[in-house]
């Protein structure tokens, strides 16, 4: 090239905004070319005092200005959307899940197992008592038989109760007493 590079092309080779074939160009033109060669190394110095400068000047916001932004930070109120994306964080959308699944885990067997059912304490009584007239030195007797459970029902007086059913009168009295 015999003619000199314009300045804008220049600083576009200085900041490697060239594209390839014309930044080679550029570098062979500068090889060949003081001229040009002194108006890129001025145009280099010239960035790295402004970049330096930069770098080393403070600039703060006016403390006028910060209050503001900051009253209006304060009082900006978030959006329904907003409120909605704040749930969905991590940090509060983890812990609301596990609790729903916990949550869920304990309520499904209570809503169908429905109340338990109970049995009469009566019903005990009358085991153990049979049980042990029937085997007064076992710690556990044998289960009451279905002839002597009608007798054991029956409403009559407990000296007849007795007589039917083998048993004693205080045996019989104890269990219609707990009925």
């Amino acid at each position: 090239m015999s003619n000199h590079i314009t300045t804008d092309l220049l600083v576009d080779y200085v900041h490697h905004e060239l594209a390839p074939e014309e930044d080679a160009l550029v570098h062979a033109h500068l090889g060949e070319c003081a001229g040009c060669r002194r108006e890129v190394e001025n145009e280099s110095a010239l960035t790295d005092a402004l970049r330096s400068a930069a770098a080393a000047e403070e600039t703060d916001m006016p403390s006028l200005v910060a209050a503001r932004v900051w009253e209006t930070i304060r009082s900006a109120r978030p959006s329904p959307l907003g409120r909605l994306a704040v749930l969905l964080r991590p940090a509060v959308a983890v812990p609301l899940a596990a609790a729903l699944v916990i949550g869920a885990y304990v309520a499904v067997p209570l809503s169908h197992g429905g109340p338990a059912p109970t049995i009469d304490a009566g019903y005990y009584f009358e085991q153990h008592a049979a049980a042990q007239v029937q085997y007064p030195l076992a710690e556990r007797g044998a289960t009451l038989q279905p002839a002597d459970r009608a007798a054991l029902e029956d409403d009559s007086p407990p000296a007849q109760l007795a007589e039917q059913s083998n048993v004693g009168v205080a045996t019989v009295d104890f269990i219609s007493a707990v009925r």
